[in-house]
């Protein structure tokens, strides 16, 4: 089975209204995909969005998935949550409705996210037509268990929208070969170009695909544009029957053997 995915490398400008209504123009010309997958933060830098903007987004960009019948992942924004601020990468379905979330559990460190924004709650497994993936939303990528926990419940693909400058585009195809080949699923890095870090430095697209063999499968330039790419699902059981990881996880007793409590 092959899976039609659409990467958007967005060159996120400095008004919010802009921006928004830029990236729908941009939806509006995919056509023949199942999957379009956002960066995070494409609204702008650090915004907390207010309730009526969340949804003229949610509403507005539900509009375009159910005319070109695709789903898409929106990437991850700040919104206010309960009193909390929380990033949410929210799933519309090709009808153009609102699905699921699910959060960036851990707010980054390094940019002074965690001055203003909580920690996540909520960790999905979406499904469409059939295939069950995750969202890891930027840096929470560089935590294993998330991803591991997503495989566990039947994952093949991770999706991880995200704002990372160029000098660390390498650390995070590393990362992304890792997180693809130990758990043995597709992994699609969606980032923005042509913007700035918090901090100053360049962020220049480059997104890209890790296979489950941890080959790099797709890498993007450094242009604003759509990527198409068609992932072949059927590479993640022949990959699994050489590299058992997922399975030899799940049947080990050893790690819920009292004598392992005494490991320091």
């Amino acid at each position: 089975m092959k899976l039609k995915i659409a990467l958007v490398q967005f060159a996120r400008g400095e008004n919010f209204k802009d921006n928004v209504e830029r990236m729908r123009k941009i939806l509006s010309s995919i056509k023949n995909v199942e999957i379009v997958c956002l960066p995070e933060a494409w609204v702008g830098k650090a915004l907390i969005l207010k309730p009526e903007d969340v949804n003229h987004i949610l509403s507005s960009i539900g509009e375009i998935a159910k005319r070109n019948r695709f789903n898409i992942i929106l990437g991850g924004f700040f919104t206010k949550r309960e009193n909390r601020i929380i990033s949410t990468c929210h799933l519309i379905n090709s009808r153009g409705e609102v699905v699921g979330f699910t959060d960036k559990l851990f707010p980054s460190a390094a940019v002074g996210e965690r001055r203003f924004a909580s920690f996540g709650e909520k960790l999905e497994v979406f499904t469409v037509n059939n295939v069950k993936f995750g969202v890891v939303i930027c840096v929470d990528i560089m935590y294993p268990e998330i991803v591991r926990k997503l495989a566990l419940n039947d994952a093949k693909i991770i999706f991880n929208p995200a704002n990372i400058p160029k000098n660390r585009i390498k650390l995070w195809e590393h990362i992304g070969i890792t997180r693809a080949s130990e758990n043995t699923v597709y992994y699609v890095f969606v980032n923005n170009t042509k913007t700035t870090y918090p901090d100053g430095r360049k962020v220049m697209g480059e997104s890209f695909i890790a296979a489950p063999n941890g080959e790099i499968v797709f890498k993007a330039d450094e242009s604003e544009n759509v990527f198409h790419v068609k992932l072949d699902l059927s590479t993640i059981e022949k990959v699994r029957e050489r590299w058992p990881y997922l399975s030899d996880i799940k049947n080990l007793k050893t790690l819920n053997n009292p004598s392992m409590k005494n490991i320091t």
